[in-house]
């Protein structure tokens, strides 16, 4: 929120103190979410699927008569970016990592993020009741990667914590109070809000609804809210918890609803007392931050699956969409022919007969019985899932269920017919020798006159020394019953192979 105070140093004398936005950061299953849940007294992380975060949730508590609002980002490799949108917009971050398995890949990344935004920040190293805890390992990998902790030949607040006890979580608290004192936050509360969308969705019964972070001045019922060419008025108006309010002010979490279309993750928006001064404003605002770009398809596959996205969030389909175009191969890939935030529709369905090799994909979204029926009538793929690591493996299978098989030739030797004994339609019975490789009973051929290839067939029987035999090799003579498209005579050649087919790999 730099940027924020910079422009509130220049234009309004009358600022005051304003809570810190705090942003937990961390390698999956390090406890970001369980902390916050002993923070909040909740149980948010065991309403989780699958116990992790896929969504920025933004929520606000209260120690020793001062406010904290802590941003939650999600853990998997899937959402870095929206790992980056939750950072933008903290004053401070908390760098969660297990005591028993040190730093991990996302670690690293919230380092990078953290370096990149300037952010102060404090290291909580978690689950320090467990055995295997090893709080002086996490601090040495940490100095590996250049972050020297106090105690450790650095400066950045290290806290040992138990987020399942509660121990230590005090000690935190003060230290992020003081590193907000230290970064001197302030707002104006006279000035209209402005701040960042940090979530959006289609609520089933109420339409688009956002997630708003207010960086600087107050919002109140009644206001109009412009975020790019689009107006909403401050009607249904709610707090963290969904609580009806009437009024929010600077690093409080509101839930706005009334939008024709979920905003942009990452959208300014700004607050206005009328809706005249709002439509003069209308799309002067930058309407969008920085984000990280997009994961590019990789090679042109030789398969491409169709595929319909529906997710819970915009911040969701963001991560799936980046998560679902990494699956690819040399051999089979895929496209996103629609992206859309909701619960599965008809036209959905629809849509994936129409379209060639489609199936649809939903996250955290729910499929009436009627458009399952639908589905299966029109014999349309369709996975849902909760989790997204899940819900990858689930596409990954679907993708090459999808995928033609393709039959790959294997030779395995040259044979030269010396008699034909009996012919009989296109069952026919010759004499041969191997002259290369091999022959074996249930191998095919091309059969070749004077160089050229004049038909093909299949070795039904085959035998050798009067006996049966599985196959026949090289300089040896034998006797098979082929089932041919033309007539063999003494002198052709059969150029022998099997085929096996292969299945695309991602």
């Amino acid at each position: 929120m730099k940027k924020v105070a910079e422009k509130q140093a220049e234009t309004s004398p009358k600022l005051i103190p304003r809570p810190p936005v705090a942003v937990v950061m961390g390698h999956i299953d390090h406890g970001k979410t369980t902390l916050l849940d002993a923070i909040r007294k909740t149980s948010v992380a065991s309403a989780e699927a699958g116990g992790i975060t896929q969504a920025i949730g933004a929520y606000q508590t209260e120690y020793h008569g001062k406010k904290i609002t802590f941003i939650d980002t999600p853990g998997h490799e899937a959402f870095s970016s929206m790992r980056a949108r939750g950072a933008h917009v903290a004053d401070i971050a908390i760098l969660v990592v297990a005591a028993d398995e040190g730093v991990k890949p996302q670690t690293e990344e919230a380092i990078r993020i953290m370096r990149e935004g300037e952010l102060p920040f404090v290291v909580a190293i978690n689950k320090i009741d467990k055995a295997n805890a090893d709080p002086n390992r996490v601090k040495k990998e940490l100095a590996e990667r250049e972050v020297l902790v106090e105690g450790f030949g650095g400066t950045v607040p290290v806290v040992n914590i138990s987020a399942k006890s509660g121990q230590g979580l005090e000690n935190l608290l003060e230290t992020i109070l003081l590193l907000a004192e230290l970064e001197e936050l302030k707002t104006d509360p006279a000035r209209p809000g402005e701040g960042v969308v940090i979530e959006s969705h289609i609520d089933p019964k109420r339409g688009a609804t956002a997630t708003l972070l207010i960086e600087d001045g107050t919002v109140e019922r009644g206001d109009f809210i412009v975020i790019g060419n689009e107006i909403a008025p401050v009607r249904i108006f709610e707090n963290f918890q969904g609580q009806a309010i009437d009024r929010a002010t600077a690093s409080q979490p509101i839930r706005i609803t009334g939008f024709s279309r979920p905003p942009g993750l990452g959208e300014l928006f700004s607050v206005f007392r009328s809706r005249d001064e709002a439509e003069a404003h209308r799309g002067a605002r930058e309407v969008r931050r920085e984000m990280p770009p997009a994961i590019a398809p990789g090679e042109e596959a030789k398969t491409v699956v169709n595929i319909i996205l529906k997710t819970d969030v915009l911040g969701s389909k963001e991560a799936v969409e980046a998560a679902i175009r990494a699956i690819a191969s040399p051999q089979l890939a895929n496209r996103i022919v629609k992206s859309d935030v909701g619960d599965i529709t008809e036209s959905d369905v629809k849509l994936a007969a129409a379209t060639a090799n489609a199936i649809i994909v939903g996250f955290r979204v729910k499929m009436p019985p009627v458009i399952r029926e639908l589905a299966l009538r029109s014999g349309v793929n369709v996975v849902l899932e909760e989790v997204i690591y899940e819900l990858i493996d689930k596409v990954k299978a679907a993708m090459l269920a999808a995928a033609p098989a393709e039959l790959k030739r294997l030779d395995l030797g040259r044979t030269k017919i010396l008699a034909l004994f009996k012919a009989d339609r296109s069952k026919q019975i010759v004499g041969g020798r191997v002259e290369t490789g091999k022959i074996k009973i249930g191998a095919r051929f091309d059969l070749i006159r004077n160089n050229v290839k004049i038909g093909s067939g299949k070795v039904l029987q085959l035998q050798s020394n009067r006996r049966d035999a599985e196959e026949v090799g090289e300089g040896q003579e034998f006797g098979i019953l082929t089932d041919a498209d033309t007539t063999i005579a003494a002198g052709d050649g059969l150029e022998i192979f099997t085929e096996e087919k292969v299945i695309p790999q991602l």
